[in-house]
């Protein structure tokens, strides 16, 4: 069994130049039988022709009933001719509610193996508002759910996602544990095939609901949803003309086999070792009044992470333990979690080790959500949950415990699941030829996926490609003092459209050089200050003079 995840943990689990048009560029094998959908169109639906409008045509509630319906002449694509041989189960209308509109959701499932179905659903707009594009958006976690059914991976891409057709899957397994990575079918389904047999599949329902082939095609997920993203511009480069990656985790068994021997077993061997809210609140504290004016302004920010060297001595308790005060071994934690990690297990590429969270975490929700948990005796942080689950799966013991796991003893388990999973390959070129765009976004303090292992994958890329070439389509932008569950003292990481940012790069060639996050005040949307969202490894300083809430005060500064 794996052990009770907290509130956090299941939020997370359930969240996670111009170029010629895209329809132009996909190939016969990406449009996953498009030829046959195509002629079908013309022939069932009239390609949209006057005569024979397309069902997007109707009004959207008629619409959807009829898109299944045995009546019409589209029964026989929809239950018959999808790609990957995907059945449609059933087709809905959602009422608008808040910033969503009218759809109609087309669900359906593909059975690639007894031990891995993919459930999926393709949300369509009204004709009048579909920008002729779509948004596929990844999971989270280890996935086993529906992102577009679920309100914080509709409210991650925001608004701006209304006008798209929207495509999502539970990546090919319908829990959240990590007993199906036994499957080799499951594993690809979730590294990497879901997602890609997904657009083939709602390219196609499109072009039937609409009479016309999308022009564009974006992915946007975050964590593992990032990572589902980036991989695909390694294994699929020409599913999609931009991925907008945030805080994507690309290396997961590397985080599992170094953060396991060091930081959580010191962590949980010891309640001296562990840190309650109070604790965690009482050196977030601490840490900002170090290095808060490191980055030229003091406002709770710690922009300037690599200057910031705080150490809490000044906190270590001289008598008993108590609230005001930090024990020995929770100084320890707080060092390891600030240190890069080397178990001597060779992954996928040969990579050995997990680099250090960045500065900040501790004033988000990330170091209670992702490092520490509710409890000490019933371990519930995310961190716990994924090594534990991992440790459990490679060795085929559902009592595997951190504080005795060795995964040095299991180093072919875990090798083979990131040689599958990890998003780590580098020869991203192809993509970059066929005009697609890469956006990725990290919050500095993100004390789950380490902001720092990305960028390291990036200078592979930039070795391999080329520094004028990767600029030419890639960019890797923070925000200090926010966390994984996009939190903190920060600004609001989704005030930055970067869905909209991604499609002006694609469309226009405008790169997303200038973008601008917002922070407000608590619990309204009255903005208080914005900050430049700045190339990594730059963090906005404070010009020294000029209104501290406006951007245009701060320039995008590595010292």
């Amino acid at each position: 069994m794996f052990p009770t995840p907290s509130r956090a943990v299941v939020a997370h689990l359930r969240r996670a130049a111009h170029a010629e048009p895209a329809a132009a560029r996909w190939p016969a094998r990406a449009l996953g039988g498009l030829g046959a959908v195509a002629a079908l169109a013309l022939t069932a639906c009239g390609g949209g022709s006057d005569a024979n409008p397309p069902l997007a045509s109707k009004p959207l509630a008629e619409a959807c009933a009829a898109y299944a319906s045995t009546a019409l002449p589209h029964a026989a694509y929809a239950s018959t001719a999808l790609p990957h041989a995907a059945k449609v189960t059933r087709t809905e209308l959602r009422k608008a509610e808040g910033t969503l509109p009218d759809v109609c959701i087309v669900r359906g499932q593909i059975v690639s193996s007894p031990e891995s179905t993919i459930h999926w659903a393709v949300e369509l707009p009204t004709l009048a508002q579909w920008n002729g594009k779509t948004l596929t958006i990844g999971g989270g976690g280890f996935d086993g759910f529906i992102p577009t059914d679920d309100p914080w991976y509709q409210h991650l891409v925001g608004p701006s996602a209304n006008p798209y057709v929207k495509i999502s899957s539970d990546s090919g397994h319908q829990i959240q544990g990590f007993a199906w990575g036994n499957s080799d079918v499951a594993l690809r389904n979730h590294a990497f095939d879901a997602n890609h047999f997904v657009l083939e599949v709602g390219t196609a329902i499109a072009t039937e609901f609409y009479g016309k082939r999308p022009v564009r095609r974006y992915h946007m997920g975050h964590s593992n949803g990032g990572r589902s993203g980036l991989i695909s511009t390694q294994k699929y480069p020409k599913d999609y003309d931009g991925v907008v990656a945030m805080e994507p985790a690309i290396a997961q068994q590397a985080h599992q086999v170094n953060l396991g021997p060091t930081v959580l077993r010191h962590i949980f061997k010891s309640r001296d070792n562990w840190m309650s809210p109070a604790k965690i609140a009482l050196y977030a504290k601490a840490e900002t009044a170090a290095c808060d004016g490191l980055d030229g302004l003091k406002d709770d920010i710690i922009g300037n992470v690599e200057a910031c060297n705080y150490v809490p001595t000044d906190l270590l308790c001289q008598g008993a333990d108590n609230d005001s005060c930090l024990t020995a071994g929770q100084i320890e934690s707080i060092r390891l979690i600030y240190s890069d990690q080397s178990t001597p297990v060779t992954l996928s590429r040969g990579a050995v080790g997990y680099p250090r969270f960045g500065r900040g975490g501790a004033s988000t929700s990330d170091w209670q959500a992702y490092m520490f948990g509710t409890s000490f005796d019933a371990p519930d942080s995310f961190n716990h949950m994924a090594v534990t689950a991992a440790a459990r799966l490679v060795e085929g013991n559902p009592d595997a415990n951190i504080l005795t796991h060795d995964p040095m003893q299991y180093q072919a388990q875990y090798r083979r699941l990131a040689e599958m999973i990890d998003g780590t390959d580098p020869d991203i070129g192809a993509f970059a030829d066929n005009g697609g765009k890469l956006l990725i976004w990290y919050g500095v303090g993100d004390t789950c996926v380490s902001v720092y292992r990305t960028a390291e994958y990036l200078d592979t890329v930039k070795q391999r490609l080329g520094a004028s070439k990767m600029q030419s389509f890639a960019r890797m932008v923070t925000s200090p003092s926010n966390g994984h569950d996009l939190d903190g003292a920060g600004t609001e990481p989704r005030s930055i459209d970067l869905l909209a940012a991604m499609d002006a790069w694609v469309e226009k060639g405008t790169a997303p050089d200038k973008l601008v996050a917002t922070k407000f005040a608590p619990g309204t949307s009255t903005p208080v200050a914005q900050r430049p969202v700045c190339e990594f490894p730059k963090f906005p300083r404070y010009n020294g003079t000029g209104d501290p809430a406006k951007a245009e005060s701060f320039s995008c500064s590595a010292t």
